[in-house]
């Protein structure tokens, strides 16, 4: 499964945000410079987004069982 079809599982405006800048390529040096935030504060929100989508994988594939 490609991660733009797990976008909407991810919560949050300021992981929304990172989501899409990192899909776009940027580093997370460039997203944290423009949002005002910290390199490590920019690894964690994609930590974030990471257990995020994972859980919803788990979701997804319990679906499809049913």
């Amino acid at each position: 499964m490609e991660v733009q079809y797990l976008i909407e599982k991810v919560d949050g405006d300021r992981e929304v945000q990172v989501l899409n800048w990192m899909l776009d390529g940027k580093s997370q040096r460039w997203i944290g410079q423009h949002m005002a935030l910290s390199a490590t504060s920019i690894k964690r929100i994609k930590d974030n987004i990471v257990k995020q989508m994972i859980a919803s994988l788990g979701v997804i594939h319990s679906e499809r069982r049913k």
